[in-house]
C-alpha cells in the first residue's frame, strides 16, 4: 500500500485591491532620527521590572532569612561559647589555684612525713636500745634469782640446822596463868605417855609461838640432844599406830584439864617448809597417799605400806606427782584453795 502523501496546497492570488503601497519619505535619515525607535541600535535595552511575588524573590527572601538565622545561631552559639570560656577559665584558675594548695599541702605532708621517718628511726634505735638493756637485764635478774634461790636454801638449812633438836607441839590449850614450867611440864608428859624417859634436864628451851589471842598456839621445845628430838618423834609415831584413833595422843592421856583434844607433835619447821608441808598433807588426802611425814627437815610421802618414799623438794613436786598419778582428781592449784 502506497504511503499518504500530504501536499501542500497551491499559493492563493494576491489581488491588486489588496496591496497597500507605503508612502515614502524623501528625506530618509531625517525620518529616521525623528521616530521614537531612533535609538533601537543602542547598547542598552529596557527590561521589565520584577515582580515581588517572582521565584526569584522568594529564592532571595529565603537566603536571606536562612543568612539571619545563621548569622544569629553563629551570634548564640559565640555568646555560649564565651560564657562557656569564662566557666572553663574560672573552674580553671580554681583548679590551679587548689592544685597549688594542694601541692602546698603536699610539700608540708612530705616534711612531716620526714620528720615522722625521722622520729621513727630514733624511736627505733633507742627500742633496739631498750631491747638489748631489757635482754641484759633479764639475764641479770636471772642471776639474782638464782643467787635469791641459793640464799634461800642456805637460809632455810641454817634455820632447819638451828631447829635441828626442836619440837612442836599442836592444839595443846592455853591456861591464863601459864609459865614456863608449865610448859615443860607437859613436854615431860608428853614424853611420858608415848614411854620415853625425858625430863626438864632434857629440855633446853620451851615457848608458845605468837598468834591470835585466845588460840592454842603450838608449844616449840628444844632438847639437848638431836637423839632425845627422834627419840620422842619416833616414840610418838609408835604409840599413835597402835592405838585406834579415838585413843591416840590427846590431852586426856596426858592428864590435862578441859575436853579431850588430840595433839599433834611433829618437827618444828621454818614457814616455807610448814606451808609445803601442808600442801603435802592436803595432797596426799585427796590422792589417796597414805603416809605424809616428816624426817630431819624433809617432808616425805609414800602411796602405800612398802612402797617407794618421794621427797618432795616444792610444789612443783606436788605438780608433777598429780599428772603422773592417773587417778589424782585435783591439782594442786585446788588442793591451796
Amino acid at each position: 500500500m502506497m504511503p499518504r502523501l500530504n501536499r501542500t496546497p497551491p499559493a492563493t492570488p494576491v489581488s491588486s485591491s489588496n496591496i497597500i503601497q507605503a508612502k515614502s519619505d524623501s528625506d530618509i535619515p531625517q525620518t529616521l532620527s525623528n521616530t521614537p525607535y531612533d535609538n533601537v541600535n543602542s547598547s542598552s535595552r529596557y527590561k521589565r521590572p520584577r515582580q515581588d511575588f517572582s521565584p526569584g524573590s522568594e529564592l532571595q527572601d529565603l537566603k536571606q532569612e536562612i543568612l539571619e538565622m545563621l548569622n544569629k545561631w553563629k551570634a548564640e552559639q559565640q555568646e555560649h561559647f564565651s560564657k562557656f570560656s569564662h566557666e572553663q577559665s574560672s573552674s580553671l584558675a580554681k583548679l590551679v589555684k587548689e592544685v597549688n594548695e594542694l601541692e602546698s599541702q603536699n610539700m608540708a605532708i612530705q616534711k612531716s612525713y620526714l620528720e615522722i621517718e625521722k622520729n621513727v628511726t630514733f624511736i627505733n634505735k633507742q627500742y633496739d636500745d631498750l631491747i638489748k638493756q631489757i635482754d641484759a637485764l633479764d639475764k641479770e635478774k636471772q642471776v639474782y634469782r638464782h643467787c635469791i634461790q641459793n640464799l634461800e636454801a642456805k637460809i632455810e638449812d641454817l634455820q632447819q640446822l638451828s631447829r635441828s633438836s626442836c619440837v612442836e607441839f599442836r592444839n595443846v590449850p592455853l591456861t591464863d596463868t601459864e609459865s614456863v614450867e608449865d610448859l615443860a611440864a607437859i613436854v615431860t608428859k608428853v614424853s611420858t605417855t608415848v614411854g620415853v624417859p625425858l625430863n626438864k634436864n632434857n629440855v633446853r628451851d620451851v615457848y608458845r609461838l605468837p598468834g591470835k589471842p585466845g588460840t592454842a598456839r603450838p608449844i616449840v621445845a628444844d632438847f639437848t640432844t638431836v637423839q632425845a628430838k627422834s627419840m620422842l618423834l619416833e616414840s610418838v609415831r609408835t604409840f599413835n599406830k597402835k592405838q585406834p584413833k579415838e585413843a591416840r595422843l590427846n590431852t586426856q592421856k596426858v592428864g590435862l584439864p578441859g575436853d579431850w583434844r588430840p595433839i599433834y607433835v611433829g618437827e618444828y619447821l621454818p614457814s616455807s617448809s610448814r606451808k609445803l608441808f601442808f600442801a603435802a598433807r592436803e595432797f596426799a588426802k585427796l590422792n589417796d597417799f597414805k603416809f605424809c611425814w616428816t624426817a630431819n627437815g624433809s617432808i616425805l610421802l609414800r602411796k602405800e605400806e612398802g612402797a617407794k618414799r618421794i621427797l618432795v623438794k616444792s610444789e612443783q613436786t606436788l605438780r608433777d606427782l598429780a599428772r603422773v598419778d592417773q587417778r589424782a582428781p585435783r591439782d594442786l592449784a585446788q588442793v591451796n584453795q
